[in-house]
């Protein structure tokens, strides 16, 4: 599940770009992407064509209400393709975003640690449904460590150890 800003840049900031590592390394790797609404461009006090605001901004007007929105059309949507019997690999949100940042946000002449007020409304509701989904942050100046994180996704989860027979108790062998 993909930021919109990922592949609709334009949609949020004067200017269109995609963040082309990411979609490359789906369609390379057979990974369907689904992209997500922004929750910026739908706030009451956002739209298209908006001038840049903080979190806190976006706190105070109207930001928060959207995005709990948002993440419950989100969550009935994933919980339907998990239904069909499909795997939610990752969630990709871009960093220094108000919304959709992962792990840092952009706080005027400092970037601090903070996640965006959409990803702390999704992932709230995905633990509630019981989704362990990660989250990855891109940006599209960390093209080396945004290749790592994407890479990391394909690695199979730490198995458990198998038990052999000797391994099982008496009564089950």
């Amino acid at each position: 599940m993909l930021a919109q800003c990922v592949m609709a840049e334009g949609v949020v900031k004067q200017y269109a770009a995609v963040v082309k590592p990411v979609v490359e390394f789906c369609l390379n790797n057979d990974i369907n992407i689904f992209q997500m609404p922004c929750p910026e461009s739908q706030c009451a006090s956002g739209g298209l064509g908006r001038a840049p605001h903080g979190k806190v901004w976006y706190e105070r007007n109207g930001l928060r209400k959207t995005s709990k929105d948002i993440a419950e059309g989100q969550i009935a949507y994933m919980q339907r393709l998990r239904s069909a019997g499909m795997q939610i690999l990752a969630v990709i949100g871009v960093e220094f975003s108000p919304a959709c940042a992962v792990t840092y946000l952009n706080k005027g002449r400092a970037i601090v640690r903070d996640e965006g007020i959409y990803v702390e409304e999704l992932k709230t509701k995905m633990s509630a449904e019981g989704f362990e989904v990660p989250f990855i942050g891109i940006n599209a100046r960390w093209t080396k460590r945004m290749a790592k994180d994407l890479e990391s996704l394909l690695k199979p989860p730490a198995e458990e150890p198998q038990m052999s027979l000797l391994d099982l108790p008496e009564h089950a062998r």
